[in-house]
């Protein structure tokens, strides 16, 4: 049964729109881009919150309205890859639950900034915890990407594709180079000054940039194979 391609463009937009709204309330508003030093003390995060309390709290609304739009982004990536799976959908199946899974630890984040703003004069080395915490769930949690990247990947380099698809064979490669700069991660948990620490080049502006640079890749290679099949069923 075929799927609504107007439909589909909607919920690719959709998806954009609330990654749009969730990096504003990140950067503007929870105001934790970039990440601060892992080697501040528990005095100096307390002091952060207290000083940014109200704009926090507001932030981790916002954000956990939004934080979900990796799944209409998924849904539309599964719909795609059905079209050239022989058989059951296994690999868009794959894909989709990994999509759903990653958002979890999308979302947990700006509840923990937001828990750690909500009493700004508990002891200070609780509210630490609460923002290590939150800042290592953003920056370490690689295990739901992996899913979802390599259900893409192999579909991009092993099915028979027609014009119409949207994942060609370099946007298997282009995914995978994306999964593997995503798994540096996970080093967040080791060092706390340097180019691995939480804030640092390999684990927060690296998969950050790869990550926001993916998703308008996919969304292009979508919108642009929803117009060809849509020309080609009028």
């Amino acid at each position: 049964m075929p799927v609504s391609y107007s439909a589909q463009r909607a919920l690719i937009w959709w998806a954009l729109s609330l990654l749009l709204v969730f990096m504003v309330a990140f950067v503007f508003l929870i105001r934790l881009v970039p990440l601060p030093p892992a080697t501040w003390t528990a005095d100096q995060v307390a002091a952060f919150y207290q000083a940014n309390g109200g704009s926090v709290r507001l932030g981790a609304v916002i954000a956990s309205w939004v934080a979900g739009f990796m799944v209409p982004l998924a849904l539309v990536i599964s719909v795609q890859m059905r079209r050239l799976e022989q058989g059951w959908p296994l690999w868009a199946t794959l894909q989709f639950a990994g999509g759903c899974l990653m958002s979890m630890f999308l979302v947990f984040p700006p509840l923990l900034w937001g828990v750690a703003a909500f009493t700004p004069d508990r002891p200070a080395e609780i509210t630490l915890l609460i923002h290590e915490l939150a800042n290592l769930t953003l920056v370490t949690t690689d295990q739901y990407f992996i899913f979802q990247f390599v259900a893409i990947a192999v579909v991009s380099l092993t099915a028979k594709h027609d014009e119409m698809s949207p994942f060609p064979r370099w946007f298997g490669y282009y995914t995978i180079w994306t999964a593997f700069m995503f798994e540096l991660g996970a080093f967040g948990f080791i060092p706390r000054t340097g180019p691995f620490a939480w804030n640092g080049l390999f684990v927060f502006w690296i998969p950050l940039s790869i990550f926001l640079l993916w998703i308008l890749v996919t969304s292009f290679m979508l919108f642009r194979a929803l117009k060809r099949q849509e020309a080609v069923s009028a």
